[in-house]
């Protein structure tokens, strides 16, 4: 009967220890403790690992869920600017140009010539609002390089020549005008009011301001003088001046340079501003 109970007794106590959550018995019949998970443990070879077919969940510090992206966002590219021809007048748009032209583009018979005109007048009285011409905005017709800005410059006054080379034209331009790959494209500004706002190797936009339309140098009334030529790249003109006594020989060589030398070859600047539909014609 003694040998009966204590043999329950130590049934009970084995249940009891069996049946304590969160408790194992230590090895060799220590204390009780919690188990603590074997961390320098390899996962088993040979088994399959989960992959969740759930995205994965970061949760911020305010316990809120967020997705995890793991798509990379390609940028958008961005469109090259639409390339511009700008009237060389601020307040007359290209289209009524060929209304106000008092004298056109009369080319001597070769291009060597010093006569007759090479390039196109602008000119008004009593348009619109405007009483004359005089004071009205000029500005580049292209973007560009300036290569000439000079002060009482006679013939020229006030001028100003931007130079805008072939990679800086569409091409489609370029090929229409008849520019080769050592071309650039010349366009000069002259008989400004007064002296020019632009400086010598300073780059400009389409549509910038250069000046105002005056009647400096050899300029019987108020008009806008311009010449579109082509020639070599990367020419400055510090000093053009001709027909002057006080004209340094540098001077008069820059004037014959660019009007009879034959480097710069002159065309209608007309055939820039509104192209017809043929090939411009340079003339020789």
């Amino acid at each position: 009967m003694r040998r009966y109970f204590f043999f329950s007794i130590l049934l009970f106590c084995s249940c009891l220890a069996a049946c304590r959550p969160g408790l194992a018995a230590a090895p060799g019949g220590g204390e009780l403790r919690k188990p603590v998970a074997n961390q320098s443990a390899t996962p088993l070879s040979g088994l399959p690992r989960f992959a969740p077919k759930t995205p994965v969940l970061e949760r911020s510090n305010d316990s809120t869920a967020t997705v995890v992206p793991t798509a990379t966002i390609q940028p958008s590219p961005t469109s090259a600017p639409a390339f511009t021809v700008c009237s060389p007048l601020e307040p007359h748009p290209l289209e009524i140009l060929p209304e106000i032209i008092s004298d056109p583009y009369r080319p001597p018979p070769e291009n060597r010539k010093e006569e007759r005109h090479h390039g196109v007048d602008f000119a008004h009285y009593r348009r619109g609002d405007l009483l004359s011409i005089e004071g009205v905005g000029v500005q580049s017709v292209l973007p560009g390089r300036v290569a000439a800005s000079l002060v009482e410059s006679y013939p020229y006054g006030n001028v100003v020549i931007i130079e805008t080379t072939v990679q800086e034209l569409p091409t489609e331009l370029a090929m229409r005008l008849g520019m080769n790959g050592s071309d650039s494209l010349y366009v000069l500004y002259a008989h400004l009011q007064e002296p020019p706002l632009v400086s010598l190797g300073e780059r400009v936009s389409a549509c910038q301001a250069i000046g105002k339309v005056g009647k400096s140098g050899n300029a019987g009334g108020v008009h806008l003088h311009l010449e579109t030529r082509l020639g070599p790249p990367g020419i400055n003109f510090p000093g053009m001046r001709y027909y002057k006594i006080d004209a340094t020989s540098e001077e008069r060589d820059a004037y014959v340079r660019w009007r009879t030398g034959g480097e710069f070859r002159h065309f209608d600047p007309l055939e820039l501003l509104l192209p017809g539909q043929d090939k411009v014609k340079l003339k020789e």
